[in-house]
């Protein structure tokens, strides 16, 4: 119960039952009132609430004022605040973080994911520029990867039965160039004590 929250955090605090960092955020939580975004009265319930992007400005002024979120997260909740002031749209209609990466994870997609990502400023120039040239590849035809995502595509291009595909589509999007490409496709992939890849290779 709402009306309960400050001697319950008092006696979890006595006897170690939660972290210090929780207790803090409590306390935070106790200060502002026991009451949050849209009258929510736990972490839960605000939670909920605020998974909602059409609350992102109220959630971002409630959590800005308590100091309830971690910087990180509010750094990248601002620039979404920011991105959709200024007229870009969720991709898909997403509402929150996780529909919108399960929606992004599609290579379909990746053309308006990126356009969002590029207006929130989320994606390092490197990142962007990597993302572009996957987009001229397949415009241009050439056959896309059976994998989404760096982490996934990157394991897919570690299976010795996958290198030629990858091999194919790292050359058409102007990942590696003609010579790295004919390296490569000489010495099967493999360098010294059978590495795979830059990092491992080093």
């Amino acid at each position: 119960k709402p009306e309960n929250i400050g001697p319950c955090v008092d006696f979890a605090e006595k006897y170690d039952l939660m972290s210090k960092s929780d207790a803090e955020q409590a306390h935070r939580f106790i200060n502002a009132g026991s009451k949050g975004p849209g009258g929510c009265t736990s972490k839960d319930s605000c939670e909920n609430y605020c998974n909602d992007v059409a609350h992102i400005n109220e959630c971002l002024a409630f959590a800005e004022k308590t100091g309830l979120r971690d910087p990180d997260e509010l750094a990248e909740a601002k620039k979404v605040q920011q991105a959709l002031d200024k007229g870009a749209k969720l991709p898909g209609g997403c509402r929150n973080k996780n529909e919108c990466e399960n929606y992004c994870q599609n290579p379909d997609r990746i053309e308006e994911c990126v356009a969002f990502a590029e207006a929130a400023g989320f994606m390092p120039p490197e990142e962007l520029e990597e993302a572009k040239k996957y987009m001229a590849a397949l415009k241009s035809g050439v056959k896309p990867l059976p994998c989404r995502g760096k982490s996934e595509c990157d394991d897919y291009c570690q299976e010795p039965g996958n290198f030629k595909d990858c091999i194919e589509f790292a050359e058409a999007a102007g990942f590696i160039s003609p010579e790295e490409a004919e390296i490569a496709r000489k010495t099967g992939g493999k360098g010294p004590g059978n590495c795979r890849g830059r990092e491992q290779c080093e």
